[in-house]
């Protein structure tokens, strides 16, 4: 990875480090450039066309298609069927800023969602609730996840920007915090309010070639998108170094499961191999730099 003086100058420094550790999230310069943009919304455009360049094994039962109508779109593992994705998700200070951030020698691909707001809809379709994404990764070993949202057009405030409660990701419960798709999250707010503390609402408003980053702890949710045009971005979750597969039973005995566990090879246990490269790639490693 041959960065330059002024790609160097674009990433996290020590003092955007111990922000993202205070605060649990952290907005970048432009680092994604406008061309790289341009492609991922023609990937995009091509993805929802019904064009793939690699097919899963599976779909995901969350994929969202025509049927479903004007609602909340996610579809999961994009960039695993569409090159202009894969781009994104490649892109060396998306992921070495990640790495800086959570401060890991590695980050590999955990999993990607491709995430389309439309306006002007009502609140119960396009609302997503109070959530920690670590509630749906039960089976990950590490709570240094982080996740990259990568917007594909400027995210205004009336366009329902990703909001993050500050400094969420030090509390305690946030690992079943699963309201994702709860609207009511003055509802969800108050059974996660800390005594007469405020809980205290950041937008994370962005400029096209921005990314926000996030701690897998880190509660966050979106209110709907009052805009006149779709919000639309791809959410990059990355593993560190750390993370592997681990058993996990819920209260009835039975083995959770991830969609990772589908698709990547197995271990000499038997188990699923977070660090397949086929499915969870190494983005960046620190002898890389």
């Amino acid at each position: 990875m041959n960065l330059t003086q002024e790609q160097l100058e674009l990433l996290p420094s020590e003092h955007d480090i111990r922000f993202y550790e205070e605060h649990g999230w952290w907005i970048s310069p432009r680092i994604v450039e406008d061309e790289v943009i341009d492609d991922a919304r023609f990937g995009v455009d091509r993805y929802y066309s019904g064009e793939r360049d690699a097919v899963l094994l599976f779909e995901a039962g969350t994929d969202w298609n025509s049927s479903r109508g004007n609602v909340l779109r996610q579809n999961d593992y994009v960039s695993l069927q569409i090159e202009q994705l894969r781009m994104v998700v490649e892109h060396p200070l998306v992921a070495l800023s990640a790495a800086i951030l959570a401060r890991t020698a590695e980050v590999r691909l955990f999993h990607d969602q491709l995430v389309y707001k439309p306006p002007q809809v009502s609140d119960s379709v396009a609302t997503v609730g109070w959530h920690t994404d670590i509630a749906y990764w039960k089976t990950c070993s590490s709570r240094n996840l982080i996740t990259a949202w990568v917007p594909f057009q400027p995210v205004t405030s009336d366009m329902g920007p990703m909001t993050v409660l500050d400094r969420s990701h030090r509390w305690g419960g946030n690992d079943r915090l699963e309201f994702f798709h709860e609207p009511d999250l003055a509802g969800v707010a108050a059974k996660i309010q800390r005594g007469a503390e405020p809980l205290t609402e950041v937008p994370l408003v962005l400029d096209a070639g921005q990314v926000s980053f996030h701690h897998c702890r880190t509660i966050h949710g979106s209110r709907p998108n009052n805009s006149d045009r779709p919000r639309v971005a791809l959410a990059v979750h990355m593993q560190d170094e750390s993370n592997r597969y681990t058993s996990v039973l819920d209260g009835n005995g039975k083995r959770l499961v991830h969609l990772n566990d589908f698709l990547c090879r197995k271990d000499d246990n038997g188990d699923p191999d977070y660090a397949d490269p086929a499915v969870c790639p190494v983005l960046w490693k620190a002898d890389e730099r």
